[in-house]
């Protein structure tokens, strides 16, 4: 029974250590947070569109890495989180104060 256990634990071990690495080898850069940012801005109307690039071209967000995830704040905001090559974008982060 021991053993079973044993074996168990190592293949549990074995398999969150290959996760670990998938999530690091795909979170998303600085570079994919930025695109992403502009491009759910975009999706604006017109004018906040124009004014939200102006702002990020003055201030950019700033990139944080957690090495599995990663996250950009704007004006102390969360406001995106990145992991497996895809980045939540949360634009209210983004609007006037």
């Amino acid at each position: 029974m021991t053993s079973k256990r044993g074996n168990a634990l190592v293949y549990t071990l074995i398999i969150l250590l290959l996760v670990a690495i998938l999530m690091a080898v795909s979170n998303p850069d600085e570079e994919h947070h930025l695109l992403t940012i502009k491009d759910r801005l975009a999706g604006q109307n017109a004018l906040a569109s124009v004014v939200a690039q102006a702002a990020l071209a003055v201030n950019p967000p700033s990139y944080h890495s957690a090495i599995v995830l990663s996250y950009t704040k704007y004006n102390n905001k969360l406001s995106s989180i990145g992991i497996l090559s895809y980045v939540w974008v949360d634009t209210t982060a983004f609007k006037n104060k």
